[in-house]
């Protein structure tokens, strides 16, 4: 016969072990996870190269895979002759490719395989604009097949099944608008040299190291004098301005916003973009076919929220620049400042932007 005291010790014993699996459950696995850098804001993935460890940039923006380095490329994935053309949106610009077969990338236990990606090796201008100084770009095709982890401050990308919901775990989350497989995210606002508020439709482009790009013609319109437009327009010059901007539940103070003259092959439903240096401040998860974007800000050992970014001035082409504000209490220089919405009282961080009417 078992004693009243062996049964108790018996339902505790259960009771843990049914505690553990509902946690186990809540807490789906990811199916991969690699290595990651922030690099001039944005997210680079590390796999291993035949020489050493070989990085690529993670681009939520880029409609295809692109391989600049054809050591990476086993012989029957460059069988194929088909080429494709691929769109740069940060960048306006675009380059044809040549379509590959599976590729695989591996850091450890952990493989992702690369399909249909484009081989680009002769178009200079565009590793030039993009700053390439990474193997290739993983672009859409990630997010199409994954949901997507990142932990910039943890260094860490984790790839969990499509369907996993992460959303418990994080503070925020906004809706994501999908276009085709391109992620936009919409919001209402009034801007400094905006006369009322209006909806922003915004490319979320974590291939851009910027904060936010205006390319919408009405921003230019009313950011500028027509004297300033034919001066711009003709030198292919944008304006330089700040302003502060709520995303989640940080407080971005004289946030640097790019507005350009003109970007080429610019659709109709874009405003502008999202870049990575926003992302950066969080532990976030992009998820396509759950049409949201998580965040949660990065904290410190005392839980204040830290800063990532490196602070320098990105304009998507490497365009020159006038400097323009909108209002008395912006200063001659901009100081980025970001607080969290638990302490708008005293400034997390600051850095100074520029300091000059152009670069």
């Amino acid at each position: 016969m078992i004693s009243r005291f062996l049964k108790l010790k018996l339902c505790i014993l259960i009771s843990f072990s049914l505690l553990a699996s509902m946690v186990a459950q809540a807490t789906p696995a990811p199916v991969a996870t690699f290595p990651i850098e922030i690099i001039d804001n944005r997210t680079h993935i590390r796999f291993d190269g035949p020489d050493g460890p070989v990085t690529f940039l993670l681009d939520t923006g880029a409609t295809s895979s692109i391989f600049f380095d054809t050591t990476l490329i086993p012989a029957a994935a460059l069988q194929g002759t088909d080429e494709a053309k691929i769109s740069f949106p940060a960048i306006g610009k675009s380059a044809i490719g040549k379509r590959l077969g599976d590729v695989s990338l591996s850091e450890g236990s952990s493989t992702f395989v690369s399909q249909n990606g484009l081989l680009i090796t002769g178009n200079g201008d565009v590793k030039t604009a993009l700053e390439a100084n990474f193997s290739g770009i993983i672009g859409q095709e990630l997010f199409e097949r994954y949901v997507v982890e990142i932990d910039p401050q943890k260094e860490t990308l984790l790839l969990y099944q499509p369907g996993t919901d992460l959303e418990e775990n994080y503070e925020l989350k906004h809706r994501l608008k999908m276009l085709g497989h391109t992620p936009y995210i919409a919001f209402k606002s009034q801007l400094p040299w905006e006369k009322r508020s209006s909806v922003k439709n915004m490319l979320l482009d974590s291939g851009y190291p910027g904060g936010m790009v205006f390319w919408s013609k009405k921003h230019f319109m009313q950011a500028t004098s027509l004297t300033e437009r034919r001066q711009l327009t003709a030198n292919q010059m944008g304006v330089l301005t700040a302003a502060n901007v709520s995303f989640g539940n940080l407080f971005f103070e004289n946030l640097p916003i790019f507005i350009a003259s003109s970007v080429p092959e610019q659709s109709e439903e874009r405003d502008g973009l999202i870049g990575a240096s926003m992302l950066a401040q969080y532990r976030h998860v992009v998820d396509f076919h759950g049409k949201r974007l998580l965040l949660s800000p990065l904290v410190d050992e005392d839980g204040d929220p830290v800063q990532i970014i490196d602070g320098a001035v990105y304009t998507p082409n490497n365009e020159d620049f006038k400097v323009k504000f909108f209002g008395p209490k912006i200063p001659i220089y901009p100081v980025l400042t970001i607080y969290s919405a638990k302490s708008r009282s005293r400034p997390l961080s600051s850095t100074r932007l520029g300091g000059s009417d152009s670069h």
